[in-house]
C-alpha cells in the first residue's frame, strides 16, 4: 500500500520552483545537522575533560574580568597554561565570567557542535541534497582535529566561522558586519595571514588604496571595540596580556616550520622561507581568479602551511575547502574526495595510537589535504559558480 503510494506520487511528476527546492534542502539540511549536533554532544557529554584550553584561554580570563581584576593574570586559577589567547575573544566572550566553570564548559562544548554545523551549511551554500549533507556533515564532525578542538574547547572553530562569514558580507557590501567578525576571528591571527592578504590584495585592485586602507581601520576599530569590556573592567590589563602571552613554553608544533629544523637543521629555515614565498605566490595567483568566498576557503587551509605557531585542532579550518571540493565535484572526484578523507583519517588515528604519538606527528595533514585537494579541484568551472549566495 505505502509502495504503490509513493510510485503514484513520482508518477505525477510534481513540478517545484527552484525556491521551493531550495527551501526544501535548507530545512533538510538543518534537521540532519541538529542530528549531528545532538548526536556528537550525547556521546562527548560525560566526558569532556575539564580545565583544558577552555578553562586557561577563555572561562578563566573572563571570570577574572567580570570580577573586577587582571584577565591575563590567572595564576589564581592554577591554570596549567597562562592565557594566549589574543583581547578580542575575551572581550566578546565576557559574559562566560558569569557561569561556573562547568557550566561554561558544557556551554562552550554546545556552542561549538553549532558553529560546525554552521559552517557545514554556509559552505554548501545552494548545492544541499540531504544525501550529500550527510556526507558533509561526517566529514566535519567525525574529523580528528574537530574532535580534539571539542575536547579541549578550543577557538578555531570560531576563527572559521568568522573568516567564512566575513567574506560572504564584504562581497554583499556590508563591511562594518564583516570586520567584527574578522576582528573576532584574529583573536587566532596565525590562522587569518592568508585571509587577511587576500582581503587587502582584493580591496586594493578593486577600489584602491582608500578601500584597502579603510578596511583595515574598521578592523582596526572593531577590535578596539571588542576589547572595551577589558578597558572599563580592568584598564591596566595590557601589561599582563603580554607577559602572558610572552611566557607560553615553545613546543613541537605540528608545522613545517618544525619539520624543516628539526630534519634539517638551519638549513630547513631557508626550506621554510621558499615555502613561504611559494605558498604567497599560490595565493595571491587564488585571489586574483576566483571570487573572494571561495578565495577565503583555499586561505584558511594554506594559512597552515606557513604558521610558524599551530596545534592539531587548528587544522579544522581546512573543513571549509574539503566540504566545497566535494560539493562542487561530479561524482567520480566526489569519490576521490572520500578516499582521500579516509586514507587521511586512517593515518591520523595510526598516528595517535603510537605509543609515542605526540602532536609534532601530524604535520603531514594540512599538506595531504591541500595537494590532493588541489587536484581534484574543478578549476575550470565558472568563477560565478563558486558559491556566491544567491540575493
Amino acid at each position: 500500500m505505502i509502495y504503490r503510494m509513493f510510485k503514484t506520487l513520482r508518477e505525477k511528476d510534481i513540478q517545484l520552483d527552484p525556491q521551493t527546492v531550495n527551501g526544501f534542502h535548507l530545512f533538510a539540511t538543518i534537521v540532519i545537522l541538529t542530528i549531528f549536533v545532538l548526536v556528537v554532544g550525547l556521546v562527548y557529554w560525560n566526558i569532556l575533560p575539564p580545565r583544558k584550553d577552555l578553562y586557561n584561554e577563555l572561562w578563566g580570563p573572563a571570570h577574572l574580568l567580570v570580577n573586577g581584576m587582571s584577565p591575563y593574570d590567572t595564576a589564581s586559577l592554577n591554570p596549567s597554561l597562562p592565557a594566549a589567547w589574543l583581547p578580542m575573544s575575551i572581550g566578546f566572550f565576557a559574559p562566560m565570567g558569569w557561569l561556573g566553570e562547568q557550566a561554561a564548559l558544557y556551554f562552550w562544548f554546545v556552542f561549538s557542535l553549532i558553529v560546525t554545523g554552521l559552517i557545514v551549511m554556509i559552505v554548501q551554500a545552494e548545492y544541499r541534497p540531504a544525501h550529500l549533507t550527510i556526507l558533509t556533515a561526517l566529514f566535519a564532525f567525525v574529523f580528528p582535529p574537530t574532535v580534539y578542538h571539542l575536547l579541549l574547547g578550543q577557538f578555531s572553530l570560531i576563527t572559521t566561522l568568522c573568516a567564512v562569514g566575513a567574506a560572504y558580507l564584504i562581497v554583499r557590501d556590508r563591511h562594518w558586519a564583516g570586520a567584527f567578525l574578522l576582528a573576532l576571528g584574529l583573536s587566532k591571527p596565525h590562522l587569518m595571514t592568508i585571509t587577511m592578504l587576500g582581503l587587502s590584495v582584493w580591496h586594493f585592485e578593486g577600489r584602491g588604496v582608500r578601500s584597502m586602507l579603510a578596511f583595515w581601520a574598521r578592523i582596526v576599530i572593531a577590535s578596539f571595540v571588542l576589547c572595551l569590556p577589558l578597558f572599563v573592567a580592568y584598564p591596566n590589563w595590557m601589561p599582563d596580556a603580554f607577559a602572558s602571552m610572552t611566557s607560553n613554553a615553545p613546543w613541537a608544533f605540528p608545522t613545517l616550520l618544525k619539520f624543516f629544523t628539526l630534519n634539517f637543521g638551519n638549513l630547513g629555515m631557508a626550506v621554510w622561507g621558499i615555502v613561504v614565498i611559494a605558498v604567497v605566490t599560490v595565493s595571491l595567483l587564488i585571489w586574483r581568479q576566483l571570487v573572494p568566498i571561495t578565495a577565503t576557503y583555499w586561505s584558511l587551509g594554506l594559512a597552515l602551511l606557513i604558521s610558524p605557531y599551530l596545534g592539531s585542532w587548528d587544522f579544522v579550518t581546512l573543513l571549509p575547502i574539503i566540504i566545497f571540493t566535494f560539493m562542487q565535484s561530479d561524482w567520480r572526484r566526489k569519490m576521490l574526495v572520500i578516499f582521500f578523507y579516509l586514507t587521511a583519517w586512517y593515518g591520523m588515528a595510526f598516528v595517535q595510537a603510537l605509543e609515542e604519538s605526540h602532536n609534532h606527528y601530524f604535520w603531514w595533514v594540512p599538506v595531504w589535504f591541500l595537494v590532493v585537494l588541489a587536484l581534484v579541484y574543478p578549476w575550470k568551472r565558472d568563477p560565478s559558480s563558486t558559491g556566491l549566495p544567491a540575493d
